[in-house]
């Protein structure tokens, strides 16, 4: 077991109401059973267990993401307290660096909150959708008011008085690639990660023979790469280096653990997207340690099998080393579980190999030397149109732990 992050779910509601949420408008509902806000308590249980698997494994960096709901509907001395309480117990752990990070919607965001993270060396992102047309199409609140232009001020406060601006953006197909990209231009962000959004085999509303996601992202690119003095995306840069064989020191999907308000421990929360309780492990922070998820069917995939047991379609796929068959939640249908390709399959190849075409052209004696030829998108999606069958997938077996049926029996 192999994580350096926990996702602290330290308060469970929210003062948006964004459609495409997948905490609460893509079909489940426990957060309505979850405490409001984290327990001094459970903050106690998690930084002990924290410890305890830090020693186990001796990390060397761990950090502490907040997040929720909205992070800042918790109080400041929430956050005093917590932060205060991981130092005492960093006396006792030798040779390691805690960090600390929030993901908030930035509606609240203000010169206190940001004095605030000064202090604590807490690292913000806020989440924008990129233009006010993008945003508030789906980022309002609960009147359905959208909240684009209370957002861009906290950006550019941010930027101001810290000097970055880290966005996270769901990428939204019905607006421009260029006017997203001008928009954050505006913002004089520093880092914008773009997130495809949520969907599942059972709600993706895109056709899936064709290519709108890979489309968009490709005219972003050529956008982002024309310009000399760009921020930084993560998604194309990640691309880029896989093709130098660079493995970054990002976070991803199976390097993170997540705490609710009332202790229970989960794997990454889109999986929510999945279905009611689909998260739900019986696991709680008070009786049970991080290592326990492993005994878990969904944390054995999440952890240790995330990117080796792929359907048949990814297993014969030649670009599976680079996307590694997508996210787990792109995966997913109530029929097959987890053995299916990614829902963005085809905008995936589509998109790796226009950036590999681009690399290319930037080292072509790296190329000839090596041998490798320019990927052809149409190819590999007409080899693979032979494999959509995945039922002889040497892991059909764990792949299909949450099929329709045993779904239902565990909510």
């Amino acid at each position: 077991m192999n994580f350096n992050s926990l996702v602290l779910k330290i308060a469970s509601r929210c003062n948006l109401n964004c459609s495409y949420c997948f905490m609460y408008n893509l079909g489940d509902t426990t957060y309505k059973k979850q405490p409001k806000f984290m327990s001094p308590e459970v903050v106690d249980n998690l930084i002990e267990k924290t410890k305890e698997y830090i020693e186990k494994y001796n990390k060397k960096q761990f950090s502490f993401i907040f997040h929720g709901g909205e992070p800042l509907l918790a109080s400041k001395d929430f956050f005093i307290e917590f932060v205060s309480k991981v130092k005492k117990n960093q006396h006792d752990l030798t040779n390691v660096s805690f960090s600390f990070d929030i993901q908030t919607n930035g509606v609240l965001l203000d010169k206190s909150w940001i004095k605030l993270f000064k202090e604590l060396n807490i690292s913000p992102s806020i989440s924008v959708d990129g233009t006010k047309k993008a945003h508030d199409m789906y980022r309002v609140d609960h009147k359905g008011n959208g909240s684009y232009d209370s957002v861009f001020k906290s950006v550019k406060l941010l930027k101001s008085e810290m000097n970055f601006a880290d966005i996270a953006c769901v990428v939204n197909i019905n607006e421009s690639p260029e006017e997203i990209y001008k928009s954050f231009k505006e913002m004089n962000a520093s880092y914008v990660n773009f997130l495809i959004p949520d969907y599942t085999h059972d709600n993706f509303p895109f056709d899936k023979n064709k290519t709108l996601m890979a489309d968009w992202l490709i005219d972003l690119f050529e956008i982002w790469i024309r310009d000399s003095k760009r921020f930084k995306i993560p998604l194309f840069l990640g691309l880029l280096n896989s093709f130098m064989r660079i493995n970054e020191n990002a976070k991803n999907e199976s390097t993170v653990l997540v705490i609710e308000t009332n202790g229970e421990i989960e794997a990454i929360d889109s999986l929510k997207a999945c279905g009611q309780g689909f998260t739900k492990t019986g696991l709680n922070i008070k009786d049970n340690s991080f290592q326990d998820i492993e005994n878990t069917s969904l944390g054995k995939l999440y952890f240790n099998d995330l990117n080796t047991k792929l359907c048949k379609q990814c297993l014969e796929c030649p670009l599976n080393e680079i996307c590694k068959g997508g996210r787990l939640v792109h995966r997913h249908s109530k029929v097959n579980g987890f053995n299916n390709p990614s829902v963005y399959c085809n905008d995936l190849i589509k998109l790796i190999a226009h950036l590999q075409k681009f690399f290319i052209s930037c080292y072509p004696e790296l190329h000839e030397k090596e041998n490798i030829e320019p990927i052809n998108p149409i190819d590999i999606i007409n080899y693979l149109s032979s494999f959509t069958d995945n039922s002889n997938s040497p892991y059909k077996k764990e792949l299909e732990f949450f099929s329709e049926e045993s779904l239902v029996a565990t909510v």
